[in-house]
């Protein structure tokens, strides 16, 4: 048995143990671990049972916080964001009773009840301010962990197939990465002394691994976050965001590979004015097909996965791609969606995007609030720095996900739990969420 499967069982079996004896938290990041390296996408996932370990990770942090959160009382619908969220669930089953595929959009209807399940699950573990510090951390280390993947295989061109559910593809690795990157950042800003510096080569290799994943649409995300920063970040800090800033852009121009300058160097365009990369010259021909389709159903939606289903009627051949469309007697090509908010409207409707658009919002609207909360002490301090960082990232996702869809990942989900919870923590019990 490979060594990884073996450290893989011990390490899972240790948190469930520890997540029953001791914090329900342990059981999140045994959920973590599971969702990091996803024995299914990996070759020694074949010498392990074959279980759902994220569901049972997902079960015992759940037995967990109804034993053991009792006292400190449970969260179920306390804030604005987790209420919206719900309200998408039920939609979203309704849905069912007209959806185009009733396979794509049953799957998506239980995947969005297992995020709502993940939503509780995350702020019932959190706590405190070193909980919030633990997440970050075990999140930078399975980025890592997809680093070292990289680093130790034979990928030719951009990194595919690394990471489980969701993050599989280059893109959806790279919007992934960048997330954990600017909030794993913002902890640098924290004051905790020299300890800090020890973040350096995981956020070092955090760099290297978005290069290799070489996704335009994630980069550009990065450096729109990057210029954000500068107005959103506290200043009692900024100085040392300057000085962070300025070593990570030294460290991407060190790290940044041929292939990824080539990648952007086809999006220019010829003497006509066209752009001449054919796949970035695709997504305004499938963002003005997605607005087509919206047209013929703008209030309710044609269900999950309605661009791919629909593409071969409103898409050209020539930017279709050879995929299997779900249907048994037909081989067709189609194209996806590569927006996340015409993915919505088109899927969704009005009623469903508006719903979800209100949970962004939402969580959004809290980063133009930060500048009037004033701070006095040193957990508000951090849970002030912290909150932004997690905000900017919530940011960074969104201008990420006008390149390539990030509906069904899952980080965003996170980010929608953590971030009411953290600025619940920040402005006290008396200052709702509203």
């Amino acid at each position: 048995m490979p060594i990884t499967a073996v450290f893989f069982l011990v390490v899972f079996c240790l948190g469930l143990v520890k997540t029953i004896i001791s914090k329900p938290i342990y059981g999140l990041f045994t959920y973590l671990f599971a969702f990091y390296l996803h024995p299914p996408s990996n070759y020694w996932g074949a010498f392990v049972p074959d279980i759902r370990w994220s569901l049972i990770a997902a079960i015992f942090t759940f037995v967990a916080i109804l034993i053991k959160n009792q006292k400190e009382g449970i969260t179920w619908f306390k804030f604005s964001e987790t209420r919206l969220f719900f309200m998408f669930v039920i939609y979203v089953g309704i849905q069912n009773f007209w959806a185009l595929s009733p396979t794509f959009h049953l799957d998506y209807t239980i995947m969005a009840i297992k995020f709502f399940i993940l939503i509780f699950l995350i702020q019932n573990c959190i706590r405190d301010e070193k909980d919030v510090i633990k997440f970050i951390i075990v999140n930078m280390l399975g980025c890592c962990y997809f680093g070292y993947v990289g680093l130790t295989s034979n990928f030719e061109g951009r990194m595919e197939g690394v990471g489980g559910p969701g993050i599989s593809s280059s893109n959806g690795l790279g919007q992934h990465l960048i997330v954990v990157l600017t909030f794993s950042s913002f902890l640098l800003l924290c004051k905790y002394g020299k300890k800090l510096f020890l973040l350096f080569p995981f956020i070092a290799l955090i760099i290297q691994t978005l290069v290799m994943a070489g996704s335009r649409s994630a980069f550009i995300a990065l450096g729109a976050t990057g210029v954000f920063s500068v107005f959103f970040t506290p200043k009692f800090v900024r100085k040392k965001l300057y000085l962070f800033g300025i070593l990570a852009i030294l460290a991407g121009f060190i790290v940044i590979g041929p292939h990824l300058i080539q990648r952007f160097e086809s999006m220019s365009q010829n003497e006509s004015g066209e752009i001449t990369d054919k796949s970035a010259r695709s997504r305004m021909i499938i963002i003005s097909a997605q607005y087509e389709m919206f047209k013929a159903a703008p209030l309710l939606g044609y269900g999950h996965s309605s661009t791919f289903i629909l593409s071969p009627v409103y898409i050209d051949e020539e930017y279709r791609t050879s995929r299997y469309g779900g249907i048994k007697t037909e081989q067709v090509s189609r194209r996806a969606s590569h927006n996340f908010i015409m993915a919505m409207l088109v899927d969704h409707g009005i009623i469903g995007s508006s719903i979800y658009f209100l949970i962004i919002y939402k969580c959004l609207i809290r980063l133009l609030r930060l500048k009037k909360i004033e701070i006095n002490n040193h957990e508000s301090d951090v849970y002030k720095i912290l909150l932004t960082g997690f905000l900017l990232a919530l940011l960074g996702f969104m201008i990420a996900g006008l390149g390539s869809n990030n509906k069904v990942f899952e980080i965003g989900i996170w980010l929608y739990a953590i971030i009411p919870l953290i600025h619940h923590k920040l402005t006290g019990t008396k200052a709702d969420d509203s």
